[in-house]
């Protein structure tokens, strides 16, 4: 399999070549115009993502997978950075192929900068924005010029200023990924969403954890299948909490961060906005089945028992 890398801002990734509809055109096709997609889309439009099984999860700017084969224009891949039980090499799915370039076999080994800010321009030599990309894009150093970065990207070199990157991941602590989820408090929930622009709920927590420099499975009920199962009377901030249907006692469906003082942060559900909100007397704490932390490693594997 060829390794490649992602040359949009965000790529979606669909579950078939023939998922995205009419309006999803806007993201699949030239001109790529992801605001103006968020904008045109309804609620129905938002909510059919999820109801219709048509789109799985999000790619980055820059980020690499396998192409497993090209078929009409589109690329079926594997995401190596989103574990998932589906395939044991990542998150399988497609996206078209004009999203993707090929990988420099070399970037892995260099100085990273990553965007920790929601959004961020990145610049021409010129200083004039030329590609606004998301919270979590990890952009390969090459120079450090006072206030600004200079960055080699898929599209070619860039400048991103230097407040929007950090050169390391933040501190892997709960109270700091809380802080970290606050800065996110508002935004529309998107179904299969993993960026700034828009998450759902265990996209939310993976870029969370991800930022921290802690992998874990992309899908919540992967994600209960991991980790270290914590007791209630032990959780502490930046934990998180699974809620399953049958009142706690069938399928995992959504997650949660402990926020602390009984409070969770979470993207709700489709025409809703990431929220923090006290869990008692809510639907979710009748749903609620389980408590797990992701903080003392770098990458988590799905229990198969």
């Amino acid at each position: 399999m060829n390794i490649e890398c992602v040359s949009v801002p965000v790529s979606t990734v669909w579950t078939t070549k023939a998922s995205p509809r009419s309006i999803d055109s806007l993201m699949t096709r030239e001109p790529y115009q992801l605001e103006r997609y968020l904008e045109k889309m309804t609620y129905d439009d938002r909510l059919q993502l999820c109801t219709n099984d048509l789109a799985q999860t999000q790619l980055l700017f820059n980020e690499s997978v396998y192409v497993v084969q090209e078929v009409d224009g589109w690329k079926e891949i594997l995401i190596p950075s989103q574990p998932t039980s589906k395939n044991e090499d990542g998150y399988p799915g497609w996206v078209p192929s004009h999203h993707l370039v090929v990988a420099d076999p070399n970037e892995q080994l260099t100085v990273r900068a990553i965007i920790v800010e929601q959004t961020a321009w990145l610049f021409t030599k010129e200083k004039k924005a030329w590609l606004q990309v998301s919270y979590g894009t990890e952009l390969t150093v090459l120079d450090e010029l006072n206030d600004w970065i200079k960055v080699e990207t898929p599209l070619g070199h860039a400048l991103v200023k230097r407040k929007n990157v950090q050169f390391s991941f933040k501190k892997n602590n709960g109270q700091s990924m809380v802080a970290e989820a606050r800065r996110f408090l508002g935004l529309p929930y998107l179904w299969a969403g993993m960026s700034g622009f828009g998450f759902d709920c265990s996209g939310f927590v993976y870029r969370l954890h991800h930022i921290c420099g802690i992998t874990i499975p992309r899908d919540a009920s992967n994600q209960f299948r991991s980790g270290d199962t914590i007791a209630e009377q032990e959780m502490k901030e930046g934990d998180l909490l699974y809620f399953a249907y049958e009142e706690g006692k069938g399928r995992v469906h959504h997650v949660a961060m402990y926020a602390g003082n009984g409070n969770i942060i979470h993207a709700p559900k489709t025409g809703k906005v990431v929220e923090e909100i006290p869990l008692t007397d809510t639907v979710y704490e009748k749903e609620w089945c389980g408590v797990r932390r992701f903080l003392n490693s770098s990458l988590w594997e799905m229990k198969t028992t």
